[in-house]
């Protein structure tokens, strides 16, 4: 199984860098290809798969629940790309984009929203607060992706995390996150993998872990972009995290409140490479990097 933010298979980002300009004076040095990069572009190109996300918590939720799941709350939602796609999968469809970080935020409602049919963006509520605090309407599905909540480093506060998600769902509400771990995981490593781009130069995503604490599970981690004409943007991102493990995560889950955890593992073909399909798994392997989705359930008051 392929972790996103590893083994990523990138595609095209043409759209993430500018053109070089014409007609500069001469003598004068055009930009590198780093420095003109949109590093949130980059990060959706090599990191997010906000289709197969949407139709992953869809089905979940329908399987699980008998109904069509309408509303969704993005935690820690960045440029809130999957609140878009979310609700341009079904004109029924709301979503509230939740992250502090404001920039990005506005970042999001001008290359996303902005350009979107009037009907989809109007149906995107973009609120800079805290995940912590308790957001209205209550919600059919809180998403809580890409590892993010791998910045709470405590117990206590990934408790609260997971209480705000609870009291923000509906009565038969689902919260969905993502989780990576294997024996991989405690060594300070890189992994990077390039991809021909739609204007035939390349760009290579690297995923590098600069340090892991084996006593508090602290993780250093960050992103980087190496370009054709030898640029880098390093780091693009970076990551301060406690790696937290599948039954720490279960077990404050459950002491938040929801009454079932499920663990969706990646189902492999014969040769040992992920197919898109997940199963709902009480054992798995332990290899080195695996990445599975987590669906915990708020039980309907009978």
């Amino acid at each position: 199984m392929s972790l996103r933010l590893t083994f990523v298979s990138r595609v095209s980002i043409s759209e993430a860098m500018g053109r070089a300009g014409r007609g500069k004076r001469a003598g004068k040095q055009a930009k590198t290809l780093a420095e003109r990069a949109d590093r949130h572009r980059l990060y959706e190109a090599a990191v997010q798969d906000t289709e197969s996300e949407v139709r992953f918590v869809s089905r979940t939720f329908s399987k699980l629940r008998g109904r069509k799941a309408l509303t969704l709350r993005e935690g820690f939602s960045g440029t809130s790309k999957l609140c878009l796609t979310w609700v341009q999968s079904d004109r029924q469809r709301r979503a509230w984009g939740i992250d502090l970080d404001g920039p990005t935020l506005d970042w999001g409602r001008v290359n996303h929203l902005e350009p979107a049919e009037a009907d989809c963006a109007a149906r995107v509520e973009l609120v800079e607060t805290n995940v912590l605090a308790h957001v209205k309407p209550k919600v059919d599905i809180a998403l809580g992706f890409n590892f993010s909540y791998f910045c709470f480093k405590s117990r206590e506060q990934l408790r609260k995390y997971f209480v705000a998600a609870f009291s923000g769902l509906n009565e038969d509400g689902v919260l969905f996150l993502d989780c990576y771990g294997g024996t991989e995981v405690p060594k300070a490593d890189e992994e990077a993998r390039e991809v021909e781009l739609d204007n035939g130069s390349t760009v290579t995503y690297r995923w590098v872990h600069d340090s892991f604490n084996p006593i508090n599970h602290d993780l250093q981690a960050h992103i980087a972009f190496d370009f054709d004409d030898g640029s880098t943007l390093d780091p693009a991102f970076h990551y301060d995290w406690r790696h937290w493990s599948l039954p720490e995560i279960r077990e404050l889950l459950m002491e938040a409140g929801f009454t079932k955890v499920h663990v969706y593992w990646e189902i492999e073909d014969d040769q040992g490479e992920g197919t898109g399909r997940f199963r709902d798994a009480t054992d798995g392997e332990n290899e080195g990097i695996w990445w599975v989705f987590i669906a915990a359930e708020r039980e309907p008051k009978p």
